[in-house]
Formats: structure tokens, C-alpha cells, sequence
């Protein structure tokens, strides 16, 4: 007879903002609802919140109701709280095909809320742990918990720092590592000097292959162990660290994964961020850092998130939605291949989108070749007030 499989339980939380405007202008039974996050391990199965500011029925008027909801059948232990506030409650429950929704319908009165808010706003968080079946290999021992009796007999070297390792362990998870320690004319190495890698990034992603404890780390750590990891091809750990990236995908967390993606040549994740790019544009343009990623970085991000075609595509969707730090590096080349070719489509987008240096460039050049231009059928088709504006600058210019 076959043992069921081990249960292992999985951490996840959402913090969602209560407008208190909210309680009286939403109608009893109107619902909000939170983005939905992937539960890790469940093939697809989302869960989210769900919550009534006005109460979810006549019965729970005048209260917040709120429910944890899944989009399959699992197992989890839950926990409503309002931020800096005593207000709680805890639920175990097994969500099935015909409930897949568990919750307090009178989290909290509005009474009891109204104190809370904070300009106008409050913030609860819903903590849960799902209870997931894994394979049984999930229950494979620690290798640190069982190597003392061997003793180390390598070091990494980064900088002033020494980390004491086995050299079996090194040439297992990395084929760059077992190069290295290869035996060679002059013996089998005993140290190498790691450079381009801080020793936080090297050690934990070194403690992470030993299996040793570790706390949760943020995602700039986790990508920073994906870049070493990558540089030396453990792929143990860029299978694992990946997914954990994919789950943490945030606004404020997409430059740093979206530029490790795109560095590293990872098209499954750079297309996990695509997909959370089309789905959170304007917030994480919104971000200061977003204005720091490379300008091949943004065409191509939107090009594979919004299936632009054209350097003039890219160009149009940038300035409708404020990418505005792309448009003059993009528009150089174009101003310097003008020909008659490309005219009459760089016409059209500079007095579309009001790019000023970009229609004197127009102006200029139909100065200069005006008896072709005035023969070509697309410029006879272009917007009258499109042709005219070339007209009276180009006139302006002479």
C-alpha cells in the first residue's frame, strides 16, 4: 500500500487599503476584491480576498465582512487583523469545490473602524498557510544537518572574507566549480577568490545548497543568489530561486527581477514579467526605478508585453502611457536615417504625439527634398492638418 503524500505548509499574506469613504458609499452586497496570488506548489490554484465595506447582506449591515477565497479545493489556517490595531480572527479551514469561500461576514462594525482610520484609510492583512500535498522527495534530509563527521577542505575567497566549504559539494552543483578543481600541473586547488559577488550573496547561496537554515529572504537577495548562481550554472538553485522570484513580483520589486531576467537570458521569467507588466502598467511606470532600466530593456518589454511591431509602434504606446524617457533616444536614430522612405510614417507620429525637435527635423529635410516629396501619394494622404503643419514650419525654417 502506497503512503499519502507529506503535507507541507506554505506561507502567503495580502495587506489590502479600507478606504473610509467606503463604509457609506458603498451599497450593502457591493464587493472589492484584491489581486489574486498564486498558491506555490498547486498547479494554477489562486486565492484572494474578497470584501464587503458596507456588510455582504442585510444581516451584516453597517459591518466590514470579509472571506478568504480559493479557486480550488485546499486546506489552510487563516488570519484577518487590522493593522496597529487588536482587532483579529483566526479560521482553519478545508475549502472544497462548492465552498470555496470562508470568512467573517461582521469582521468588524463600523463603529469599531471608524477610530481606526488614518486619513482615510486603513490597512488589513490576511495571513494564511496553505496545507500542500508535495512529492516525497520534498522530505529529502538536510545536507548540513549530516556532513560534520567530513571535515571542509576548500575555501571561497571574497575579498577580505573566507568561507570554509567541501570541494565535493562544489563540484556536484556546478560544472564551472568542478572544472576548477580538476587536478591540473600543479595539483588540485584549495581556494578559489570569488570577484563581482559581495560574500552575503556568495554565502547564502552556498548555505542554500548545504540546506542549511535560513530566514525568508527579500527578493533582492533572492536575485542577487540567482546572478552568482547563473555566473556558475547551479542550476539547484536557479530552478528553485526562480519561482520564488515569479511569486514575488511586485511594483516594487519588478526592475529588480525584470533586469535579472533580461541580463541573464531567462525567457520564462522575463515573460512572467510581461505579463504582470500588462496587467500593472501605470504603477510601475509610476516607480523611480522603472526610469533606470535600460532602453533595450523597455523596447523589448514592450514589445513581447504589447506585441508591438515598429520602432514607431513602441514610440506611440511609450508617449500615450508616459514612458516618456524612452522617446528622445528612440526618435535620434530615426532623425538621423530620415529619408523619403521613412518620411511620411516619422511625419505623421512626430505631429501625432507633439514632438517638437522631431517635426523640425521633418521641416528641415522637406525643405531639402520638397520636389520628391510633394510627388509621393503617402504625404498627399497624410492629415491636412498634419500636411500643413509641415508646410508653415518648413516655411518658418527657410
Amino acid at each position: 500500500m502506497a503512503l499519502s503524500k507529506p503535507v507541507v505548509p506554505i506561507k502567503d499574506s495580502i495587506t489590502f487599503t479600507l478606504n473610509e469613504a467606503d463604509l457609506t458609499g458603498k451599497k450593502v452586497g457591493e464587493e472589492l476584491r484584491t489581486m489574486a496570488r498564486d498558491v506555490p506548489s498547486m498547479n494554477g490554484v489562486q486565492w484572494w480576498i474578497d470584501y464587503y465595506p458596507a456588510g455582504e447582506d442585510e444581516d451584516c449591515k453597517n459591518h466590514l465582512s470579509v472571506f478568504l477565497v480559493t479557486s480550488a479545493a485546499v486546506s489552510a489556517t487563516f488570519r484577518f487583523k487590522i493593522d496597529h490595531s487588536c482587532i483579529h480572527q483566526s479560521f482553519t479551514q478545508t475549502f472544497g469545490q462548492e465552498k470555496t469561500n470562508y470568512g467573517p461576514p461582521k469582521f468588524a462594525s463600523h463603529e469599531e473602524l471608524h477610530p481606526l482610520f488614518v486619513n482615510g484609510k486603513l490597512w488589513i492583512t490576511c495571513e494564511v498557510e496553505f496545507y500542500v500535498s508535495v512529492p516525497f522527495a520534498c522530505l529529502a534530509p538536510r545536507l548540513a544537518q549530516h556532513c560534520g563527521h567530513v571535515p571542509v577542505d576548500f575555501e571561497i575567497v571574497v575579498g577580505s572574507n573566507r568561507l570554509q566549504v567541501h570541494k565535493s559539494l562544489l563540484s556536484l552543483m556546478s560544472p564551472v566549480f568542478h572544472a576548477m578543481l580538476a587536478p591540473n600541473s600543479a595539483g588540485v586547488p584549495f581556494k578559489v577568490d570569488i570577484k563581482g559577488f559581495d560574500f552575503e550573496t556568495v554565502k547564502a547561496t552556498i548555505d542554500f545548497c548545504y540546506g542549511r537554515e535560513m530566514e525568508t529572504p527579500s527578493v533582492e537577495t533572492v536575485v542577487a543568489m540567482l546572478r552568482f548562481a547563473y555566473h556558475y550554472g547551479i542550476k539547484c538553485v536557479t530552478v528553485q530561486l526562480e519561482r520564488m522570484a515569479r511569486l514575488g513580483l511586485s511594483t516594487e520589486t519588478f526592475y529588480t527581477i525584470v533586469r535579472y531576467a533580461y541580463q541573464c537570458s531567462n525567457d520564462a521569467l522575463f515573460d512572467d514579467c510581461c505579463d504582470f507588466f500588462e496587467n500593472n502598467q501605470s504603477d510601475v511606470v509610476a516607480t523611480e526605478k522603472f526610469k533606470t532600466l535600460s532602453l533595450p530593456l523597455v523596447t523589448r518589454l514592450l514589445k513581447w508585453t504589447f506585441g508591438l511591431k515598429t520602432q514607431f509602434d513602441i514610440l506611440r504606446h511609450a508617449h500615450a502611457n508616459r514612458i516618456d524617457f524612452i522617446l528622445d533616444p528612440l526618435e535620434q536614430p530615426i532623425i538621423e536615417a530620415l529619408s523619403l522612405d521613412t518620411f511620411c510614417d516619422t511625419v505623421k507620429y512626430a505631429w501625432d504625439c507633439s514632438r517638437d525637435d522631431l517635426k523640425v527635423s521633418c521641416a528641415k529635410f522637406f525643405n531639402d527634398n520638397q520636389a520628391e516629396i510633394r510627388k509621393m501619394k503617402n504625404f498627399i494622404n497624410l492629415p491636412p492638418a498634419t500636411t500643413h503643419g509641415v508646410l508653415k514650419l518648413g516655411y518658418e525654417l527657410l
